[in-house]
């Protein structure tokens, strides 16, 4: 009998701590974490493989990004796709939503960033992901 695998996060950035600091909260919140400290974007695929989601840090270099996510084949997503999602610190900074990446305000408490991983990893809209559903009488 195979028991579940908790979800795997890809996390790239190009700050170590940062990167360090989300992979302890996130394994504290039950997930398995992977760090790409080096992303040559030829082996996307390899480094991704067995990640059910990607998590960009903040200030990752936006040369960097487009070059992760276009050999991911981010700029026209379907989907069935690997969710993503980038932490901004600042409004601007965050992604064109035709890349289909999820932007969420960095910092944020760990439940925030949880809920949209979660909500990401259940191809929920972002909208929602904090809103409960209620039965309609009928």
């Amino acid at each position: 009998m195979q028991h579940h695998q908790p979800a795997t996060i890809a996390i790239l950035g190009a700050d170590t701590v940062v990167g360090r600091a989300l992979c302890a909260l996130l394994e504290g919140s039950g997930y398995q974490t992977r760090p790409l400290d080096s992303y040559p974007t030829g082996v996307v695929d390899e480094l991704l493989e067995d990640a059910n989601l990607l998590l960009l840090t903040p200030r990752l270099d936006e040369g960097v990004r487009k070059a992760f996510l276009g050999a991911m084949g981010k700029s026209t997503p379907q989907k069935g796709e690997m969710p993503v999602i980038a932490l901004s610190t600042i409004v601007e900074e965050g992604l064109p939503e035709k890349e289909g990446v999820i932007s969420v305000p960095w910092p944020c408490e760990t439940k925030v960033l949880v809920d949209r991983i979660e909500a990401a990893l259940l191809d929920v809209p972002a909208a929602s992901a904090g809103s409960t559903t209620q039965a309609r009488p009928g």
